[in-house]
């Protein structure tokens, strides 16, 4: 199993962590495990949610057309590292319990660690420590606090389920965000676990430094602040070259955007 640590934006002063997202690949499956009931049915949410999106849909007033661009205008206002932890969670947390117990075996070919690629000249590896750590310290209390409050709200709002003709989009929003802030807590409680029992390998990979020589520069009004930023088609050849499902092309733009946004605002303030 592989976590790639695929660094948005990085700026100029030294001191400041740089700005990295997370990529899963199971390079091959645990033996015994099977794709979960949560995970078809997630599966199916997605593509249904993808339908929605089609221009060919049609709806009583185009409802589902504008359900979905409402909705992916709130997606993209989620911050990256909530969508790094869920893609973590999908591909770690069925197997956490296997990794722990197999870190005691003696094979060889036993599946001991998670490893956790990084571009060497970009980041180094006490800077992936790092904003791993970082992220399980500041982000499990705001996801534990996050899901407690989504719960609350879906009582409050199911009764909007009784209006007729009128699909109850609140009380299904609370719901999702519920789901998502509690995968994002999981997949932080099994990185603690990882880093815990020292069952995470940083390994500088070659040819995820390879793909960062041709990025773009960052753009002028950056250009005091940032010293590198993740262009589209670097994106493009680490899904490509890394045979990574097409919602990793989503994040990685969505991780971009928010970092420049935040350079921008950051260096305003």
């Amino acid at each position: 199993m592989k976590i790639l640590a695929v660094p948005v934006a990085r700026h100029r002063n030294p001191a400041r962590l740089p700005y990295i997202t997370y990529l899963p690949k199971l390079t091959r499956p645990f033996p015994g495990i099977a794709t979960t009931s949560s995970q078809r049915m997630m599966q199916y949410v997605s593509n249904v949610w993808t339908q929605w999106g089609r221009p060919d849909t049609k709806s009583l007033l185009d409802w589902k057309n504008r359900v979905y661009s409402m909705g992916e205008r709130i997606m993209d206002s989620i911050e990256y590292e909530e969508w790094a932890l869920k893609g973590i969670d999908q591909v770690l947390g069925p197997s956490i319990q296997r990794l722990l117990s197999r870190s005691h075996q003696t094979a060889p070919d036993a599946h001991t660690h998670v490893s956790v690629l990084y571009p060497p000249s970009l980041i180094s590896r006490p800077s992936v420590l790092e904003s791993l750590q970082r992220m399980s310290t500041h982000r499990a209390p705001l996801h534990n606090r996050q899901f407690l409050y989504n719960m609350v709200a879906i009582p409050v709002t199911a009764p909007l389920f009784l209006v007729p003709a009128i699909p109850n989009v609140v009380t299904y929003y609370f719901i999702w965000r519920a789901w998502s802030h509690w995968r994002a807590y999981q997949a932080l409680q099994s990185l603690q676990s990882l880093i815990r029992h020292d069952l995470v390998k940083f390994e500088p990979d070659e040819q995820l430094d390879a793909l960062f020589q041709h990025s773009r520069p960052p753009p002028s009004d950056l250009s005091t602040d940032c010293a590198w930023l993740l262009d589209q088609s670097c994106m493009n050849r680490i899904v490509d070259d890394y045979i990574l499902p097409a919602q990793a092309y989503v994040d990685l733009r969505r991780a971009s955007k928010q970092a420049i946004h935040d350079i921008i605002r950051s260096g305003a303030t």
